[in-house]
């Protein structure tokens, strides 16, 4: 039997800039044993992807709405594109750097 990932795309909103938010969430995914990556938007939020094991991206869904990092307050969290793949697409998690976006 083939294993079957899961994946979705989140979006996270509220004070998630300049509170180490992207590092926690890398930390976090890493520790639930998540690929995928997360990045700083010019609206002020932070977006990204995650795959894995359904239950640790349950998990991360959870942690990515309702804790987040010690200095944050995260007003919302939209998550999109759930979906099952046959195979991760990416080797780690990742912080994606902000700095072409500037």
């Amino acid at each position: 039997m083939i294993k079957k990932y899961f994946s979705f795309d989140f979006q996270v909103i509220g004070k998630v800039q300049g509170v180490y938010f992207r590092k926690f969430t890398k930390e976090q995914g890493t520790n639930l044993g998540l690929v995928g990556w997360v990045e700083n938007q010019k609206d002020g939020s932070v977006k990204g992807v995650a795959q894995g094991d359904h239950k640790k991206c349950e998990e991360m869904i959870h942690w990515l709405t309702n804790v987040g990092s010690p200095k944050s307050k995260i007003e919302k969290m939209i998550k999109t594109n759930e979906r099952e793949i046959d195979k991760l697409q990416y080797k780690e998690f990742s912080v994606r750097d902000d700095k072409k976006q500037k």
